[in-house]
């Protein structure tokens, strides 16, 4: 089994949403992750399902609490998919900007 190399760290997010203005936090934390970009297969994936992923995340499995958000050099990216990773211990999710 090839090794995941956590190689940036993270800023995860709970956001939610309020009758008016920006979105309230409830959570954060700061891990470290594999961020990557998603292939051409993934990205046309979801473009068929109405997202536009553009950076996939590798983590540690016990380390996500339902966060809904993360950020990555200052851009926020909502979390639209989680899925398994290749280890049992990591967990893998698409982000999509905004």
């Amino acid at each position: 089994m090839k090794k995941t190399t956590f190689n940036r760290k993270i800023t995860l997010l709970t956001l939610v949403s309020q009758s008016r203005g920006e979105p309230r936090e409830t959570a954060r934390a700061t891990v470290w992750a594999d961020v990557s970009e998603v292939g051409v297969t993934t990205k046309f994936a979801a473009l068929g399902a109405g997202q536009s992923v553009s950076i996939s995340v590798i983590m540690w499995k016990n380390e996500f609490k339902n966060y809904s958000h993360c950020e990555l050099d200052g851009v926020r990216y909502k979390i639209v998919e989680t899925g398994p990773a290749k280890n049992s211990l990591h967990i893998k999710w698409l982000l999509e900007r905004g």
